[in-house]
């Protein structure tokens, strides 16, 4: 009889194992079994590196759109203290992508600072509350969101007062959004930034969120102008690991 080789280890010893892994290894683990599935998700969520996630939705018929692509980056010294998100998604397609870009948001909920959700053209009101009322309730360390070019008509009150309740979020930063107006109603949401122009750079769109000293280092400035040109150009990212994630039956 086959033994499971991961089960015969202190379950502590087995996360630690794990941890040694990719996350896409680590994906691919969660399939051998529950109880793989388990300990990969203990592994992943047991992780300290904050994390910064960039969700951009695409409608390029020739880019397989249809297709959801995650890329994490650890390129170079400027992401040893953290990791990139991108995920890659359709907005006509996002009934079929919501559960696996949840079920990966899920491995990272705990360490994510910074949420980026880009859209280009404004669309249909695709994303649903429950995403923003997630976001409120199950990211503690939530520092950062912004929001380009989405339809928020699905926005509730309650999931504003969430937002403006969640202690560690400093800025909401509404950029080029149609139907934002429950955000701006709801005055006790001061980190509430809205944009209706270009941004010109994300140190100047973040003014003093960064808490950077004169004196920075190079690698936090280059950091800072490589998150700014994740946004405006989402086509040039650094080197990844790609994970395809399958979202047909």
């Amino acid at each position: 009889m086959w033994a499971d080789p991961l089960g015969a280890l202190p379950r502590t010893l087995a996360r630690k194992v794990l941890r040694l892994l990719s996350l896409k290894d680590r994906t691919r683990c969660e399939r051998v079994s529950k109880l793989w599935r388990s300990v990969a998700m203990e592994a992943t969520r047991s992780e300290t590196k904050p994390v910064w996630v960039y969700v951009i939705f695409r409608k390029n018929h020739c880019s397989g759109h249809e297709k959801m692509t995650v890329n994490i980056s650890f390129d170079g010294p400027i992401f040893w203290n953290r990791q990139v998100a991108y995920i890659y998604c359709c907005s006509c397609h996002f009934e079929e992508h919501e559960g696996p870009l949840m079920a990966i948001l899920g491995k990272f909920e705990q360490r994510v600072e910074r949420m980026c959700l880009v859209d280009r053209p404004v669309d249909y009101p695709f994303l649903p509350d429950s995403m923003f009322s997630y976001m409120a309730k199950c990211m503690p360390k939530l520092q950062f969101i912004y929001l380009r070019e989405l339809d928020l008509e699905k926005i509730n009150r309650a999931t504003v007062v969430e937002l403006a309740n969640h202690s560690t979020l400093k800025k909401v930063i509404v950029h080029g959004c149609r139907n934002y107006e429950v955000l701006e109603d709801f005055r006790n949401l001061p980190q509430l930034l809205v944009v209706r122009g270009e941004i010109l750079g994300l140190k100047a769109m973040l003014g003093d969120f960064e808490e950077e000293q004169p004196g920075s280092s190079p690698a936090s400035q280059s950091l800072s102008q490589s998150m700014s040109q994740s946004i405006s150009e989402t086509s040039d990212q650094p080197d990844t690991i790609t994970v395809q994630v399958a979202t047909g039956p």
